[in-house]
């Protein structure tokens, strides 16, 4: 007798869709002044290190979406990890505007892309009963906390940013 295999995913190729929207909230960074607020806001930032990180995360993103895409089962939290971290990316342009008073260059693609594009796979996962306590919280600590937050509160505390600031890290 054949154990039952959950089946997790139909169109795993679907995940890829976190880089696309990746690109598009790239091109509003870029376009709209992105190293600028963020030389404020982080902390010594400059297009060099604008370039390279997001070249960084955009091969980690695809990488795990990559993995997911290959095996949805063994590889689900890759694909979390992904949705957490463009969650993560889009409550760091809301809340920076927010308590900044002041457009963060993303914030748009952020608000209209990553939030239904990251819950839309995540509601998915749980409708298909797979998201535990484990895995969401493996994909959180890495694709929200290990990615995005924690460096970026660390740069920003370290350097005086705004952005400390804001979350009251720094007087």
């Amino acid at each position: 007798m054949m154990k039952k295999e959950t089946f997790i995913d139909e169109k795993p190729g679907r995940i890829f869709l976190l880089c696309l929207i990746y690109g598009f909230h790239m091109v509003e960074e870029f376009t709209l002044g992105f190293v600028e607020w963020a030389d404020r806001y982080f902390g010594k930032f400059d297009w060099t290190q604008n370039l390279i990180g997001n070249f960084m995360f955009f091969v980690v993103l695809a990488f795990g979406c990559y993995l997911y895409y290959k095996n949805p089962g063994k590889y689900l939290w890759t694909g979390m990890a992904g949705c957490m971290w463009v969650l993560s990316n889009a409550f760091l342009h809301i809340s920076a505007t927010l308590l900044g008073h002041e457009y963060s260059p993303g914030l748009v693609t952020a608000t209209i892309f990553y939030i239904p594009g990251g819950l839309y796979f995540l509601i998915q996962w749980g409708k298909k009963e797979v998201l535990t306590w484990k895995n969401l919280a493996l994909s959180f600590a890495v694709g929200a906390m290990i990615f995005m937050l924690i460096p970026t509160f660390i740069r920003a505390i370290l350097l005086h940013a705004e952005l400390a600031k804001l979350f009251h890290m720094v007087s």
